[in-house]
C-alpha cells in the first residue's frame, strides 16, 4: 500500500526577502502643484500623505486607500491691502493598486476615486479683516511609482500622482483642483 503524499505547501520567501503580495502601510511627503493659476501664490504646497493597500483575491491587485493633507501660505494683496492667505486640504481616496514585486523593486499603478475638502483663509492683520471660505471637490486619480524594499517589512520609494477634480468657490473665484505631486514614500509591509 502506498503512502500518502505529503500535503504540498505555499512557498514561503525566506525571513530577508520580501513578500510579493502583502498589507502594506505608506507615509509620504512632498510637493503638491495645483494647475489652476487662479490659486496664485499658494499653488505649491507641501503634502503628507498615509495609504494603506490590502491584497485581494486578483492576483497583483490590491484594494487601496489613502488620506492626505496639503497646506500652504502666502503673503499677496487684495483690493490693495496687504493679506496673509492660507490655503489647507484634506482628502480621501479609495482605489485599486497593481503591484509586481521585481527582486527588491515593487513598481506600482494606481487608479481610483477622491473627494477632497478645501479651505481658504484670508486675514489682514491691520484692519482684522478675515475672510474663511471651504468648498468640496470630487474626482479620480491615477498615480505610479516605485518602491525598493530595504527588507523584508520596510520600503522607501517616490510616486508621482495626478488628480483630475471639479472645481470649487473660493472667496468668489472659480478654480479648478486638478493638481500633480511628487511624493518620497516609506513604509511598512506585513503579511
Amino acid at each position: 500500500q502506498a503512502s500518502p503524499r505529503p500535503a504540498r505547501k505555499d512557498p514561503s520567501p525566506a525571513p530577508d526577502e520580501p513578500a510579493a503580495l502583502a498589507r502594506q502601510v505608506s507615509f509620504g511627503a512632498g510637493l503638491r502643484t495645483l494647475e489652476d493659476d487662479g490659486f496664485g501664490r499658494l499653488d505649491d504646497q507641501l503634502v503628507w500623505t498615509l495609504d494603506y493597500c490590502e491584497p485581494m483575491e486578483l492576483g497583483p491587485v490590491r484594494l487601496e486607500g489613502g488620506m492626505r493633507y496639503a497646506y500652504d501660505e502666502a503673503d499677496d494683496t487684495s483690493g490693495g491691502q496687504d493679506v496673509r492667505l492660507k490655503s489647507r486640504s484634506y482628502e480621501l481616496s479609495v482605489g485599486l493598486n497593481l503591484s509586481h514585486l521585481v527582486g527588491r523593486l515593487r513598481p506600482y499603478a494606481g487608479l481610483g476615486a477622491a473627494i477632497q475638502f478645501l479651505e481658504l483663509r484670508g486675514i489682514d492683520e491691520e484692519l482684522d479683516v478675515v475672510f474663511d471660505d471651504d468648498d468640496v471637490a470630487v474626482g479620480g486619480y491615477a498615480k505610479a511609482g516605485v518602491l525598493f524594499q530595504v527588507s523584508r517589512t520596510s520600503h522607501l520609494g517616490i510616486e508621482f500622482r495626478h488628480f483630475e477634480g471639479g472645481d470649487v468657490t473660493l472667496d468668489g473665484t472659480n478654480l479648478d483642483t486638478s493638481y500633480d505631486e511628487v511624493l518620497f514614500v516609506l513604509g511598512t509591509s506585513f503579511e
